[in-house]
């Protein structure tokens, strides 16, 4: 059948909006509109006279006998933000089915936001339902409704509108007020819910009306099938793929009960009379194809009121198919009805809409005098598929290959519950990766209590896969432990990708959090080596208070690679708040000196800088440190808790710290205190007699802290200068005389220190010559200008020495080097070589520091079109930096 693309774009209200714009159009254009409308009296109705006015509605109700106008009637004052909109306002004449009138006055507002579907042009409006009272009740006109109509209120998917329905019926009319609801539609159709009806016998709104939500238009385009008679059940289907979603009406609310497998259990719609346009909402999975639909009427223990459908309808988004069931299927216990389908439908949703019933005269409702109450009911509904005779491992074998059948086979998996997925991961390993993909999607359904074995167990071959190397190819660090190619070897090839179960076991088990804890101590405690790496760091993620004592427990004898590793996840979870009271259960004394040593150190390791924030932490330290006889590496790895401690104002911490670096009788161990005490202020005149240290990877480690400390604000001690002075002239080591030279470079300027670097402008080293001039020019030592004007000058000098030299001059604002530096930009432009590239770029930078006055001008060449594009890139951006310099 034909269908407007908009319909499933912008879903609307099928019949009602068709009768809505229908009886709008009544009386023409609303604008032109200025008589009053009278509705005359009608069999036990009296008259009604109806005007608008500029302050409300204007209403008269009239003997029956009498001529009928507004003038002095009852004013029905509106809400404030209506009163503006009434010079727009329509007043409109329906008739009821039993000859009866009211009328319906809307006045549209642009403002407002009409709700997705509903009736009129794209806006919302107010509305009034209006009417005289029957014969002897009173002179008062009746207020039916009134309230906005079409303005969505609500968060999107969760939206909800009022609509007034005028639904033609014989020769009149039906009028219903309902809601429409973004989270129940007729698949994608907006439908009247909670609607009442206008009843003429009394003049008033009637709650538990039904209404045909499916346009004439559609019904009549429908597919018509027959319903067959089945004598016995046909063969259950493995899973049950329609689950309902929603229901207009229910009685008890129990609509889950039509599709539960249960043929005791029912769906009964819940309004008054044979409930024509009830329906229940399925959910689907498109992926499968729905060959026709199994459907049993009566429950086995019956339903009080019950009557059966005679026709009914099945909706999909954009397919409508009317069902006719032969007989009265009330009368038949435990009868079964098969519906075979003209196609095959795939579709996410699925609808079954009532429309005629099996029940007694009368029983339609619609102001029927003597309506019978009835209860139209389904015991159950189900799909039937390509897939009905095969079991859980069938279909779990038939997720092989990926293709369309074997996405079918997992959508029907994934709403197959727990026996489903028990069958997916028993049937997982002998699938093909594309079939394992699938399969795990149908796994992901269930809890995580049903996931995680199988989700650790493939975390644990993943990562075991992931440890072994393919032939020929170097160690993973998972297997070697080593960070990077060792010097004069080959470096390592290139990871390979990650493999996708080993991503997705880890994404699961961080999704369903501390419930994976047990299983990944498990196998932190007895897995294979790469299995408890990888448990490890996921332990740490998922459940840190859980993981503390068990990688302690897991580093106990750990050694290499694993140790560090397995330290690296303890660290990972030490860092977390919830893992704080365990760490420090774990720090007091008598609990950790029943530890192994290593484990101690680790633990003290793993807390970083966090270790002086710790309760009993220092007791801690202080129960390592002080022990006898310890050994090299007790006392190797215990600076850096010793740093953290003194930082947080440990004394004895500090004063471990201070003897290690100034008396421990090993260079390592003098080496690692001088690294870890650069964040230590008071160990500043300890680094700097380390500076002396006889050992020169000592003195390095020392002279780099003191670097360190300088460049973040440490005021250093008097002599400091000098004595890196001294280090800088007469060290035979070069990168000691260049760390030298950085560290006076990172210090506030003083005469001796720049006379140092000036003369170490003749060091026969090119890297302490450029580390001399970058600390002249951070200084902005001018007493020194002409010794860096001559590295700049100096032809012969080392490329990078000029570069530098260059830049310091720049820093020391050197006017008079703008000529030098205005060529050697130029030339650039057209380099000979590598230096000419470097020295410009050089020049530039020093350009925009001194930003003469004719700037513009000297880099105008380097602008042309012609020029290397980073080159002008690099003169804009001297001709965009802020000066530095004062111009003269």
């Amino acid at each position: 059948m034909s269908r407007s693309p908009l319909r499933f774009r912008r879903p609307r209200l099928g019949a009602a909006a068709g009768v809505i714009a229908a009886s709008a159009a009544f009386v023409g254009d609303a604008a032109a509109q200025v008589a009053p409308v009278v509705l005359p009296h009608a069999a036990g109705q009296q008259a009604l006279a109806v005007r608008i006015d500029p302050g409300g509605i204007t209403a008269r109700v009239c003997p029956a006998a009498a001529a009928c106008a507004p003038d002095g009637g009852k004013v029905i004052a509106v809400p404030p933000e209506v009163a503006p909109l009434l010079g727009g306002a329509r007043v409109v004449s329906v008739t009821l089915a039993d000859g009866k009138h009211l009328a319906r006055i809307e006045a549209p507002a642009a403002g407002k936001p009409a709700a997705a579907g509903a009736p009129g042009a794209g806006s919302g409006s107010w509305a009034m339902l209006l009417a005289a009272p029957l014969a002897g009740k009173g002179t008062e006109p009746i207020v039916l409704f009134s309230g906005w109509t079409g303005v969505a209120t609500g968060e999107h998917g969760e939206g909800r509108s009022d609509a007034l329905v005028v639904e033609p019926l014989g020769s009149g009319s039906r009028v219903l007020v309902g809601q429409l609801r973004d989270d129940v539609t007729i698949c994608g159709r907006p439908a009247l819910v909670g609607a009442s009806e206008v009843d003429p016998r009394t003049m008033t709104l009637v709650k538990g009306a039904s209404v045909q939500n499916l346009s004439a238009e559609e019904r009549r385009a429908a597919g018509k099938v027959v319903a067959e008679r089945r004598d016995a059940d046909a063969a259950a289907a493995a899973f049950r793929l329609l689950r309902p979603t929603a229901a207009s009406s229910a009685v008890g609310k129990r609509f889950a009960e039509i599709a539960d497998g249960d043929p005791k259990t029912a769906w009964s719609e819940g309004k008054a009379g044979a409930g024509r346009g009830e329906f229940v909402s399925f959910s689907s999975a498109d992926e499968v194809g729905i060959t026709g639909l199994g459907l049993r009427i009566k429950p086995s223990d019956g339903v009080e009121a019950g009557a059966a459908p005679r026709t009914l309808y099945v909706a999909t988004p954009d397919r409508l198919f009317q069902v006719s069931l032969p007989e009265d299927a009330w009368l038949k216990e435990s009868a079964g009805y098969e519906v075979k389908l003209p196609e095959e439908i795939r579709a996410s949703c699925v609808a079954v809409v009532l429309d005629d019933a099996y029940a007694p005269a009368g029983a339609g409702g619609r102001g029927a005098p003597s309506a019978p109450e009835v209860r139209v009911t389904i015991a159950e509904v189900t799909a039937r598929t390509a897939f009905d005779e095969q079991g859980p491992a069938a279909l779990v074998g038939a997720l092989a290959g990926g293709g369309e059948r074997s996405r079918a086979a997992a959508a029907l998996l994934a709403r197959g519950g727990p026996e489903a997925v028990e069958a997916a991961i028993a049937g997982y390993d002998k699938l093909d990766p594309a079939g394992r993909q699938l399969a795990r999607g149908v796994i992901d359904t269930a809890p995580c209590a049903a996931q995680i074995p199988f989700l650790t167990a493939r975390l644990a071959s993943g990562a075991a896969s992931a440890a072994r190397p393919a032939p020929g190819a170097a160690p993973s660090r998972l297997a070697s432990g080593a960070g990077s190619a060792a010097p004069g070897r080959a470096p390592r090839a290139a990871p390979p990708e990650l493999d996708p179960e080993l991503h997705h076991a880890r994404d699961r088990i961080r999704r369903c959090g501390r419930a994976a804890a047990p299983a990944l101590e498990e196998i932190v405690k007895g897995g294979a080596a790469a299995a408890r790496l990888a448990a490890a760091r996921e332990l740490a993620l998922v459940a840190p208070a859980e993981a503390i004592s068990a990688l302690l427990d897991a580093l106990a004898g750990a050694r290499g690679a694993a140790r560090r590793d397995l330290r690296a996840a303890l660290a990972l979870a030490a860092r977390s708040e919830r893992a704080a009271p365990v760490v420090e259960d774990e720090l007091q004394l008598e609990r950790l000196r029943a530890r192994p040593e290593d484990a101690q150190l680790d633990l003290l390791r793993a807390l970083g800088p966090a270790l002086g924030r710790v309760k009993g932490g220092g007791a801690a330290f202080q129960a390592l440190a002080s022990a006898g006889g310890a050994p090299f590496e007790r006392r190797y790895l215990l600076q850096a808790p010793a740093a953290a401690l003194a930082r947080s104002g440990e004394a004895p911490a500090e004063a471990y710290l201070r003897a290690s670096l100034r008396k421990d009788a090993d260079a390592h161990v003098r080496l690692r205190a001088a690294e870890v005490a650069a964040d230590v202020p008071a160990l500043a005149p300890d680094l700097l007699a380390a500076a002396s240290d006889p050992d020169v990877r000592v003195r390095e480690a020392a002279i780099v802290a003191l670097s360190r400390a300088a460049s973040a604000g440490v005021k250093l001690p008097a002599g400091a200068a000098e004595a890196l002075a001294a280090r800088l002239a007469s060290d035979p080591w070069t990168f000691i005389r260049g760390g030298a030279a950085l560290a006076i470079g990172a210090m506030p300027a003083t005469p001796t220190g720049d006379r140092a670097l000036a003369g170490a402008l003749a060091d026969g080293s090119p890297e302490v010559r450029r580390y001399a001039l970058d600390g002249l020019g951070a200084h902005r030592a001018t007493a020194h200008i002409e010794a860096v004007r001559d590295r700049a000058e100096d032809k012969e000098e080392d490329v990078e020495v000029r570069a530098r030299a260059i830049l310091a001059l720049g820093a020391m604002c050197d006017a008079s080097s703008v000529d030098l530096w205005t060529r050697l930009a130029l030339r650039a432009k057209a380099p000979i070589g590598e230096h000419d590239q470097r020295l410009g770029s050089a020049a530039l930078a020093a350009l925009g520091s001194v930003h003469p006055a004719d700037l513009p001008a000297r880099l105008k060449p380097l602008l042309d079109k012609d020029t290397p594009h980073g080159l002008r890139e690099a003169a804009r951006a001297a001709l965009s930096a802020a000066p530095q310099c004062r111009r003269r």
